[in-house]
């Protein structure tokens, strides 16, 4: 190979969307969610999608773009598959990185889901009962509002995320099948009253806005 062609290839490295790569170990949340769950849902499912993405979007005008910027391009111009992939790709980040063993609610964190949702108790509840009434595939969002700065619970279908609206995603909890099947079967409650329990607060309150 010539060093131009080692260039030119180095350069097509450089362009492709990598995987974020786990911010733990496989097994760290067992039995919660086995290291079969995460073998399967890492390996499998999120390595699918930017693998797939790549392949999608090469040669294309989204080559060159950052994730978060293909998604937004591609959600106004209806590219469907791109932003499918692209967001799901995203998503899988921000839901690794919203789980942890252990962490603690600051203070600001604190106050806003004591004045959003009345208490922590409070909360978890909701995040279950919010889980349980989407139908098919999607997921849960915590979010805050641009404009008022309060928490509030959402979910979306499919790929769907709020970067494509005014809030601004806080901590996200995946509902597709795949996420729990292995240890849950079809019992999304369980995994939720359960996946409750390992929301990463210091993530949450680097989302934050002042």
């Amino acid at each position: 190979m010539s060093i131009a062609e080692r260039l030119e290839q180095k350069a097509n490295e450089e362009l492709m969307i990598e995987a974020q790569t786990l911010p733990y170990e496989k097994d760290l949340f067992a039995p919660t969610l086995s290291k079969e769950t995460l073998d399967f849902h890492y390996d499998k499912h999120h390595l699918g999608y930017v693998t797939k993405l790549n392949n999608l979007i090469s040669s294309t005008q989204y080559k060159n773009k950052v994730l978060e910027s293909i998604i937004k391009e591609s959600h106004k111009l209806g590219d469907e598959a791109i932003y499918n992939n692209a967001a799901q790709i995203w998503n899988h980040d921000f839901y690794w990185n919203s789980l942890a063993i252990k962490s603690g609610m600051s203070d600001t964190i604190s106050s806003l889901i004591k004045q959003d949702f009345k208490s922590l108790e409070n909360f978890n509840d909701k995040v279950v009962e919010e889980g349980m009434l989407l139908f098919g595939s999607g997921w849960l969002w915590l979010v805050q509002d641009k404009n008022t700065k309060k928490l509030r619970l959402i979910t979306t279908s499919n790929a769907e995320n709020p970067l494509t609206s005014d809030l601004i995603p806080i901590l996200t909890i995946d509902l597709w099948e795949h996420a729990y099947y292995i240890d849950y079967r079809n019992d999304r409650k369980s995994y939720l009253t359960k996946i409750v329990g390992y929301l990463n607060w210091d993530f949450a309150d680097k989302n934050l806005i002042n």
